[in-house]
C-alpha cells in the first residue's frame, strides 16, 4: 500500500473495496452492483457503462468469464499494487479466468461514502489458459 497511516476517508476507500472484492470473489452479481450508485461510471476496454443497470452489463460478462472464484471456478485475481489516497484507490494485477491468463490489468476507483462513483478497467490481451497453469493467489489477499 502506498502508505501506512490512512485516514478515514482512506479507511472507508479500503473497507468499500474489500466488499467489493468479496463481493466479486463469490460471483455475487447483485453485492457487487450494491458498490455503485445510480450515476456510477465503469470504463472498460468494451466501452463506457453509466448507472447501475448498464453496470449490470459490464459485470455480467466479468463475472461470466471469472466464475465464482471463492469455489474454485477460475484462479482469480491477484492484486500486485494497491495505493489508496483520499478518495482514490489504484489497483494493478494479475488473473486467471476460467478461459484466460491476463499477465497485467489495472483499476482505478472513486469513492464517495459507502459507492464507487467512478471506476476503470484495463488490462493487457488475455492469453488462451493451459489447463495446469493458474494464478496463485487470492484476490486482494492481504489488503
Amino acid at each position: 500500500m502506498s502508505k501506512q497511516n490512512h485516514t478515514a476517508q482512506e479507511i472507508r476507500v479500503l473497507d468499500v473495496f474489500k466488499r467489493h472484492v468479496a463481493s466479486f470473489s463469490s460471483g455475487d452479481l447483485d453485492a457487487v452492483l450494491r458498490d455503485f450508485g445510480e450515476h456510477s461510471v465503469v470504463v472498460t476496454p468494451d466501452g463506457v457503462y453509466e448507472g447501475v443497470n448498464r453496470i449490470r452489463t459490464a459485470y455480467s460478462a466479468l463475472l461470466a468469464e471469472f466464475g465464482n472464484i471463492e469455489r474454485g471456478d477460475s484462479p482469480g485475481l491477484t492484486v500486485d499494487t494497491l495505493h489508496v489516497c483520499n478518495d482514490t484507490l489504484f489497483i494493478t494485477w494479475h488473473a486467471a479466468s476460467k478461459q484466460h491468463i491476463y499477465p497485467f490489468g489495472t483499476d482505478t476507483f472513486i469513492c464517495d461514502g459507502d459507492k464507487f462513483t467512478r471506476q476503470s478497467i484495463a488490462f493487457s490481451t488475455p492469453q488462451p489458459r493451459d489447463a495446469n497453469f493458474g494464478v496463485t493467489g487470492v484476490v486482494a489477499s492481504g489488503y
